[in-house]
């Protein structure tokens, strides 16, 4: 059986006072006592999450929370909170409004539960005009913050329950659809163990969809990969169901130990927990810095601080801006509603303190408040365009990665990832196929930095062709990654760029002026070598030639010999000594060669040498060693280093 088309499913949670009526009302409604622990019954209060199936007809189930009222039990009731999408309100008629009738209220409000149906039970103890009092009392201090209207009932007589049923109905109808997504989003609130079956945990389904043998994982404490065994939408099993929906899933091959309240099932494998966020704000009341709170996400919680990064502005309407701490990591992701309330050593005990919107799960480090700031206010207004550039912004010279859109913002992955590509289209911001977007003007620094790394090489080994490619891109990858160092080198290598372009040539870079033949600065005997080599260019020179040249004795000529070999600045081929320069310079020929022609002979290199069979043969085979090139024959092709 699949729930996925059968029946339009919602969730609806109790809310109230403790003694109020909650539970009593939810068996005269659904026919489900929720109080299932003997403790419970004993004492005559909710203690823990109660659940129960509740058929409103015309095609409409609702999934019942039943949670607690005792103010000790408030984490129990925010836990039960969410994906309610619609709260009945409890308040006795010969009470009223009550302290936890507040602190719920306050906490559906933060939460973005916006839908109420109060219900002023124990019409049948009290005067209908009683009654009517303890609704516009309610009623006031709903205001316009909810929507909400008041039915007077009696769970014991049955007056009021069909209207009451109905007010449900009609405003359930009136939700907008789910979210348009398979990738199931479920908090867990409850782990339990059954003998023949083993794991099974239970939550609400806020969002995607749950499939019967589909692999899923758990994110937590403890996180794991496991699959749906079974599916129960209460008591009945499913082969498949679509959010909102109450559920409970068997999970196979895995341990009660690995699975706790708190814990998400998904399969996203971007979602994973988090250690800090930040977040639009809320506060009812002043939060001290330095403060111990609990913090509420989902069914989890965790002491945590938070510290302001933006205060509210009052004028233009628009919410703080902070970033929260946590002690302990939890599975948190964009677009999450949290609550914080009083830690158990400064203000009201457990009072709910305010709360808010999650905008960014895995935030930076602070490196740049004005940055974050400006990226945070940017996910505050929920503009995609605006969003995209503050947070490529904020991310150079690194690229923002497109497996961070995943989960981290309150802005839907997809819809950024567009707004993006467009930014890339227009030139707004470099694409790295890769990686993801960084953006323009900090790769051009980027490239350019390149170009000064390359010059400062050149100052300081002078007897070197240039700088190691390889050398180049880490130091360039220290503030950025390896994706982004290599797109700045291209850059720095494009003609027609901002400033003089360096020369890549194998797996060196090069200043153009110093691979046109600009002299190093070097004196003595050593600067005599290197004269002589650049004086005859590819022709090269043999040592007894060099000998003659230098007056040098031979134990010197070949100590200076072997230095500049290992300095880049000389070539050995056979017996022979070369200028690494005109050699470097000979390799980009042949690269501007193969680039258009697939083959070269021995007639075209003799033309772009300007030397002899005898004299480029060796040169040839050098090139063959070093992969620029492939003998095919007497004929070359070109070789894996000869690709621009």
């Amino acid at each position: 059986m699949s729930l996925a088309t059968t029946t339009r499913r919602f969730v609806v949670g109790t809310a109230g006072h403790v003694d109020h009526g909650k539970t009593t009302l939810v068996q005269a409604l659904t026919g489900v006592d929720t109080d299932r622990l003997p403790e419970e019954k004993r004492r005559g209060i909710t203690i823990e999450l109660g659940f129960a199936s509740w058929p409103l007809g015309e095609g409409v189930v609702a999934s019942v929370v039943d949670v607690p009222g005792h103010r000790r039990l408030v984490h129990t009731m925010i836990a039960g909170a969410v994906g309610m999408e619609l709260v009945v309100l409890v308040v006795a008629a010969d009470e009223g409004v009550m302290p936890q009738t507040r602190e719920h209220i306050a906490a559906c409000e933060i939460l973005g539960i916006k839908r109420v149906v109060v219900a002023i039970t124990k019409l049948d103890r009290v005067d209908r005009e009683l009654a009517e009092l303890a609704g516009a009392e309610v009623s006031e201090l709903l205001g316009e913050r909810f929507e909400h209207e008041c039915v007077l009932v009696s769970a014991k007589t049955g007056e009021g329950l069909p209207e009451l049923v109905s007010a449900v109905r009609l405003r359930l109808l009136a939700l907008p659809p789910p979210l348009a997504t398979k990738v199931p989003h479920l908090c867990i609130d409850r782990a339990f163990s059954i003998k023949g079956a083993g794991s099974v945990v239970t939550g609400t389904l806020v969002r995607g969809e749950l499939t019967l043998g589909s692999e899923v994982r758990i994110v937590g404490d403890k996180s794991a990969t496991t699959s749906v065994r079974g599916l129960h939408v209460h008591d009945h099993a499913v082969t498949q169901v679509e959010a909102p929906s109450r559920v409970a899933v068997n999970l196979a091959s895995i341990a009660l130990e690995e699975l706790s309240r708190g814990d998400v099932l998904t399969s996203d494998p971007a979602l994973a927990v988090t250690r800090r966020f930040d977040a639009e704000l809320r506060l009812l009341r002043t939060v001290k810095a330095g403060a111990l709170l609990e913090v509420y996400v989902g069914t989890a919680r965790s002491p945590g601080k938070l510290q302001l990064l933006v205060p509210a502005d009052e004028e233009a309407g628009r919410p703080a801006l902070g970033r929260v701490r946590l002690d302990r990591p939890l599975p948190v992701t964009g677009g999450d509603r949290f609550v914080l309330r009083a830690g158990q050593s400064k203000g009201p005990s457990g009072a709910v303190l305010g709360g808010g919107i999650v905008l960014d799960a895995k935030p930076p480090p602070l490196r740049s408040k004005p940055l974050r700031r400006a990226a945070l206010l940017a996910l505050q207004s929920g503009e995609p365009d605006a969003v995209a550039k503050a947070l490529v912004l904020e991310s150079a010279p690194r690229a923002l990665g497109r497996t961070e859109l995943q989960a981290r913002f309150s802005v839907e992955p997809a819809l950024l990832l567009q707004r993006l590509e467009k930014a890339a289209d227009r030139g707004e911001m470099v694409r790295l196929k890769e990686e993801g977007f960084v953006d323009r003007a900090a790769l051009g620094k980027l490239a350019e930095n390149a170009r000064k790394l390359t010059a400062q090489h050149h100052a300081e080994a002078p007897l070197e062709r240039g700088i190691k490619l390889e050398t180049l891109r880490q130091k360039l990858a220290l503030r950025s990654s390896a994706s982004v160092a290599a797109e700045a080198i291209r850059l720095a290598a494009r003609k027609g760029g901002a400033g003089e372009p360096i020369v890549v040539e194998g797996d060196i870079a090069r200043l153009v002026d110093f691979a046109a033949g600009a002299l190093p600065a070097v004196k003595g005997p050593t600067g005599e070598v290197v004269r002589l080599l650049a004086e005859v260019g590819l022709k090269g020179m043999g040592e007894f030639a060099l000998l003659e040249g230098s007056r040098l004795t031979p134990k010197e000529l070949r100590t200076i010999l072997s230095r500049l070999v290992k300095e880049g600045l000389v070539i050995t081929v056979g017996e022979q000594w070369f200028d690494a320069r005109a050699v470097a310079s000979l390799r980009g020929r042949l690269v501007e060669h193969f680039a258009n022609k697939p083959v070269l002979t021995i007639a075209e290199f003799k033309e772009l040498s300007g030397l002899g069979r005898k004299q480029a043969i060796p040169l040839l085979e050098l090139f063959d060693r070093d992969g620029l090139t492939l003998r095919r024959g007497d004929d070359r092709a070109p070789g894996p280093k000869a690709v621009r």
